[in-house]
């Protein structure tokens, strides 16, 4: 509990630092105990951004670590007792008993001297730091001794544990995607995002508080190097490329920042459901203030089509689902998450399969697409075959393809590469024609060769229906909403329409139920 007062403690004393992007601070003073520590002529403490770096030989002289300096990787290694630090001269990722921690800067080399971050180093040794902006002073004051080797391991290990409880308290981000004009990302549990619109050049960042990537984060939006991912939006007109990363450990705090192409309003939207949504608003005579956001549930979207068949598609992130309840507000069709990448099967999606059918709700399944090439196509179509297997088999409703966004930048020849990889193994595997799912933007960069495909296609109004594309001029279905309420679902949920009836709908299926 201490080490976790003291970590919130560094933070708000290091708010206090002034803000030069890179710059020695002459006449500084660094106290170690009471004791002052004369930094030699040309060797001063650096600032980065906000941050305070040290001489890394103050931590050799004067704490009492071992240290070793690798000059051809640039690499340092700090250790004492059970506490082993990796940093690296450039490089933004550290590592803590070789568990990868993102920093807020990176160490430097100048002048032949090495400076690794205070506020790092800090929260990793129970230093206790104060910052005397007057006198231009770091006041450093260690932790008691301990009384004996045997007190030391055992509060390392109570340390760790806490550690350990609370990373595996923190809240996971599990996908990041933006279709539709917003974006959309998915977390497990409730968060409290905030959002911030920035300009030169216009942004809107979303911080995710106690947060962490889950282990659910797809492999197809990686990191690079410096611990950052993104990916280009290349079917939106406001939109340039999504961009996230550990944007702090201490607080933990997942950043996503959306690059628009101009200053765009958008309003947020929270219900505590697993998602948490940023959607951009069309820009209107009306819209005369951007820089507000708005966090509020819409209004319920009235049904889209009278006489049109309704359903609903969902994941584990609707948690729980009362069927029954479902199967009575008027929902005759469900398509369920099964599948995403080559090995994740969602954990609510056998539960779902049989509420729906005992419900007397005809049900699918769906595969989120992250595949990039052919081989990849393939495998994540066996993975989505096994769990269709695992569920008793043949479904009442053809199997779905959800491909829907673009994090590697594709061409649209290497997307229809990859669609009809994935979609030929699943009729080779399933032996029913699959349906394809994506957004009416990212539609049309499918080919005509597509169109033998039903499309079940997303576009979130009540009034706009989906838009001819090359490869269609017809929807089979419409999911029309992402915030609806449905009675026995917590949250808000995704809706849809059948292109007719109920009646016309389980005529088409003939023969495919037996």
């Amino acid at each position: 509990m201490k080490k976790i007062c003291l970590f919130a403690f560094l933070f708000l004393f290091l708010l206090a630092f002034p803000r030069e992007s890179h710059a020695a601070s002459s006449n500084s003073h660094i106290q170690l105990d009471g004791k002052d520590i004369s930094v030699s002529k040309g060797v001063q403490i650096q600032e980065v951004k906000g941050n305070v770096l040290v001489p890394l030989r103050l931590i050799v002289e004067e704490l009492g670590y071992s240290v070793n300096w690798e000059s051809k990787t640039g690499t340092i290694t700090i250790h004492k007792e059970n506490l082993n630090l990796s940093l690296q001269v450039n490089n933004p990722i550290a590592s803590v008993n070789d568990q990868p921690m993102g920093l807020a800067v990176a160490p430097l080399l100048n002048g032949g001297t090495t400076y690794v971050p205070l506020r790092f180093v800090s929260e990793q040794t129970g230093v206790e730091v104060v910052w005397n902006n007057e006198l231009k002073t770091v006041f450093l004051t260690t932790p008691p001794a301990s009384s004996g080797n045997s007190v030391t391991t055992r509060d390392h290990s109570a340390t760790q544990a806490a550690s350990d409880a609370i990373e595996s308290e923190r809240t996971a981000v599990n996908q990041i995607s933006f279709n539709n004009h917003q974006l959309t990302i998915t977390v497990d549990g409730k968060v409290s995002p905030k959002v911030t619109k920035l300009t030169q050049p216009d942004r809107i960042v979303v911080d995710i508080p106690d947060s962490k990537f889950g282990e659910e984060f797809p492999a197809s939006q990686s990191f690079n190097n410096g611990g950052q991912g993104s990916f280009p939006v290349t079917e939106d007109l406001d939109v340039s490329k999504v961009r996230y990363s550990m944007f702090s450990t201490n607080p933990a705090s997942v950043r996503i920042v959306v690059d628009l192409d101009h200053s765009t309003p958008f309003h947020l939207i929270n219900a505590d459901d697993g998602k948490v949504i940023v959607a951009l608003d069309q820009a209107t005579e009306e819209s005369a203030s951007t820089d507000t956001v708005i966090s509020t549930i819409p209004v319920e979207p009235t049904i889209s089509s009278d006489g049109h068949a309704q359903g609903i598609d969902v994941s584990h992130h609707n948690g729980n689902i009362d069927w029954q309840q479902v199967a009575a507000a008027g929902k005759t069709f469900a398509f369920i998450k099964a599948t995403e990448g080559t090995k994740y099967q969602d954990n609510q999606f056998l539960a779902n399969v049989q509420g729906a059918r005992d419900a007397n709700i005809l049900v699918g399944a769906y595969h989120f697409l992250n595949a990039t090439t052919v081989d990849g196509a393939r495998q994540e179509a066996a993975n989505f075959a096994r769990a269709i297997d695992s569920a008793g088999g043949r479904l009442d409703l053809p199997p779905v393809m959800d491909y829907e966004n673009n994090p590697k930048g594709l061409t649209s020849a290497q997307i229809s590469e990859v669609a009809h990889a994935f979609l030929d193994e699943m009729e080779k595997l399933t032996g029913r024609e699959p349906i394809v799912y994506t957004g009416n933007v990212f539609a049309s960069k499918f080919d005509p060769t597509f169109s033998m495909y039903k499309l079940w296609v997303a576009r979130y109004s009540t009034t706009q229906k989906p838009t001819a594309v090359p490869a269609w001029n017809s929807w089979w279905a419409w999911q029309y909403s992402s915030t609806g309420s449905v009675p026995g679902i917590s949250g808000q949920v995704d809706l849809d329409e059948y292109n007719g009836t109920i009646d016309e709908l389980r005529a088409s299926l003939a023969g495919s139920l037996d």
